[in-house]
């Protein structure tokens, strides 16, 4: 069956499943975007983000059910029915006994009548409250009962609560809970913050000003269709991630580097307050990502930007630069609102600092005497933050720190996490 021929419930189940398997959300989205909009698209988002972000909480919801643990049962059945719990809990605009006959239709159609008729015991049980929801205690218990009630996975809490403490810890989880706000940067190149308003309003699309001179887009809707989007007068990007450019604070004609700069967030911004004079190397391991970041490029008019599929741990480049950003990968844990896919995977955090330690040292080599070298992160994690800018500093003694580090907590600020270093080379 093609994706144009399947419903909403049965994408959003489809993507679920392959979510499970270790494929990222956020690509899955994109190439179901030429497939499925509108309305269907809308409740297409909402049926995966909510059932992904509540997964543990609807995993406890259904257990009392159910004679086999749930990660026993069939993928597509243990996914089955927790879209069709997310719906009973969640959304109120849905009728319980059609959130039910939907499930069973489909649970029918791809895993056979006895399946279909389990299905149906069990959502008409949760839809009746037959075996009312039971939570750990808090007071015996708290990070159980966090991260069943938030739905965190329990090492991240525990985690959490040592550092931040049990009140911190319940606020932030919440937050990653909370529906995140999008918000648009004006492509200043062609654009103003007041004129790429007054567009959008022509075209039907509401925001509001926000920090960081993005704009707040109150519903997506057809966005990404729209004729100011097409005519490159705007990139999607979180307000923390907005803070890093200028903190790397390139000049017009200057020569910088950019290492693992896919998709090109940070890079075209770069390209915009350069104003679009000078050299950026915009260098990613993956080719595919680089696709994206070109596609960006010249949707935007950016002609400054030259990108190299290469290793940033082993890079050849027979030069230096004036400004290097090392946007490191990370666990992403400072924005696991915008993607709840990812509190669920596991992250070596200790293998993964070792990775931005060594993409680090390898970006310090292109600095020249008097150059800034600014590293980031969207994680709120020590190890892999402040204690790899301090292991380096340690050992590039020719580096200094020129402000306080950037160190943004997501439920602090309403903002994305980020942290970010900026240094500089002396000699």
């Amino acid at each position: 069956m093609s994706a144009a021929s399947k419903t909403p419930r049965h994408i959003a189940l489809d993507i679920l499943c392959r979510v499970e398997r270790g494929a990222y959300l956020d690509r899955l989205l994109d190439a179901q975007r030429e497939h499925i909009r509108g309305p269907d698209g809308d409740l297409l988002q909402h049926l995966i983000r909510g059932t992904l972000t509540y997964r543990a909480r609807l995993d406890h919801i259904l257990t009392p059910y159910l004679k086999k643990p749930l990660s026993r049962q069939h993928a597509k059945l243990r996914n089955l029915l927790r879209l069709g719990v997310y719906q009973l809990q969640y959304l109120d605009r849905v009728p319980p006994y059609a959130v039910v006959s939907e499930s069973v239709i489909l649970a029918r159609h791809i895993l056979g009548e006895p399946i279909a008729k389990l299905v149906n015991a069990v959502l008409r049980g949760v839809a009746e409250d037959r075996k009312p929801v039971v939570f750990p205690d808090f007071d015996s218990d708290p990070v159980e009962y966090l991260a069943i009630t938030t739905s965190h996975p329990q090492w991240l809490v525990a985690r959490w609560i040592k550092r931040y403490g049990v009140d911190e810890t319940r606020t932030l989880c919440e937050f990653d809970n909370a529906q995140p706000t999008l918000t648009i940067r004006p492509n200043a190149l062609r654009t103003t913050s007041d004129a790429l308003r007054e567009q959008l309003a022509l075209e039907g699309i509401d925001t509001e000003f926000a920090a960081s001179n993005l704009l707040a887009v109150s519903h997506v809707g057809h966005l990404f269709q729209s004729r100011a989007y097409c005519a490159g007068l705007f990139s999607v990007q979180g307000a923390g991630a907005a803070m890093v450019v200028p903190l790397l604070d390139p000049q017009p004609g200057e020569a910088v580097l950019d290492l693992c700069s896919a998709p090109g967030g940070k890079t075209t911004a770069m390209a915009e307050r350069m104003k679009n004079r000078g050299f950026i190397l915009a260098t990613d391991l993956y080719p595919r990502r680089l696709e994206m970041l070109k596609k960006n490029t010249h949707r935007l008019g950016v002609t400054c930007v030259y990108p190299l599929a290469a290793d940033a741990r082993y890079l050849a480049v027979n030069r230096l630069f004036d400004r290097v950003l090392v946007d490191a990968p990370c666990s992403s844990l400072g924005i696991l609102n915008h993607h709840p896919d990812l509190r669920w995977r596991k992250f070596d955090i200790h293998g993964l600092a070792h990775l931005q330690r060594t993409l680090l040292d390898s970006a310090a080599d292109y600095v020249c005497p008097g150059g800034v070298l600014v590293y980031s992160t969207c994680t709120l994690e020590p190890e892999e933050n402040e204690r790899v800018v301090e292991g380096f500093l340690s050992d590039h003694p020719g580096f200094q720190i020129t402000h306080p580090y950037l160190q943004l907590l997501p439920h602090q600020t309403g903002n994305d996490g980020v942290f970010a270093a900026r240094l500089k080379r002396s000699v």
